[in-house]
């Protein structure tokens, strides 16, 4: 499967939810993130904490902000540029 990026920020927003569904599809997508999400902590811990702050955990992004201590703007950055990376390991690019 081909990810993309709204794709991968819709299944870290329902991350939770997705191994309680009974479609096997969900579990496949768990599965994937599951193997992605260590790999971008590997490459970029900022990039990694803002993704699952801000999407897994519903952290608003002032908060998140404050928590690592950037501008809102930078949390932004950072999860746009997580989501851009997060899409490339789950598609085999990275």
């Amino acid at each position: 499967m081909v990810y993309k990026s709204d794709v991968v920020e819709n299944l870290l927003r329902y991350y939770h939810s997705l191994p309680t569904s009974p479609e096997s599809t969900f579990c496949d997508y768990k599965i994937d993130i599951d193997m992605a999400l260590p790999k971008l902590k590997e490459h970029s811990i900022p990039l990694h904490d803002a993704l699952v702050g801000v999407f897994v955990n519903n952290v608003p992004i002032q908060e998140q902000a404050d928590i690592d201590g950037v501008s809102r703007m930078q949390i932004h950055r950072r999860l746009y540029d997580g989501l851009h990376l997060m899409t490339m390991i789950m598609n085999g690019e990275f």
